[in-house]
């Protein structure tokens, strides 16, 4: 693979300042979600993965009638593909059902069993808890500044993901 005509000889490209703190502040972002992400995960260990927390949390948040593929990828923003193992471990552990739409029968409807609920009921307030601790040496100041940084992030995010590179 040809180097780009603006690399300089250590490899990297001739960047702006404002260009190379953008690298850094993703640098950053990157570390902070990964030693989170590190906190969390330990935090769930005894009870799920992680991926199979975030799917009894929207089916906990739905109505009676749960919640479909696509709605629950759209939710969490994974492919349909991916959900289909998770929702695959949770029914063999008898925490979810698949359910046909009887108006529709190519839509599957995926619920809580009685027992996913109560347990869904039991982890969910845990984790919280969990993050509430990760979290609670932040100054309330900074969550705010956080919080509004990162909504600002997604927007732009979102945008991008919309309209595509700029290449």
């Amino acid at each position: 693979m040809k180097p780009l005509s603006d690399t300089q000889p250590h490899g990297h490209l001739a960047l702006q300042p404002h260009e190379r703190s953008l690298i850094g502040m993703w640098l950053r972002l990157a570390k902070c979600y990964n030693l989170a992400l590190r906190d969390v995960r330990a935090s769930l260990r005894d009870a799920c993965t992680l991926p199979q927390f975030d799917v009894l949390s929207q089916l906990k948040r739905s109505d009676e009638r749960g919640l479909t593929f696509s709605e629950l990828s759209r939710l969490l923003l994974v492919t349909a593909g991916n959900l289909t193992g998770i929702i695959d471990r949770l029914e063999e552990q008898g925490l979810v059902r698949r359910e046909t739409n009887p108006e529709d029968r190519r839509e599957t409807f995926i619920k809580l069993t009685e027992k996913g609920r109560d347990y869904a009921t039991e982890i969910i307030p845990k984790h919280e808890r969990d993050l509430v601790k990760i979290f609670s040496g932040l100054k309330p100041e900074i969550v705010d500044q956080l919080r509004s940084g990162l909504a600002e992030l997604r927007k732009h995010l979102d945008a991008h993901g919309r309209h595509g590179s700029d290449e």
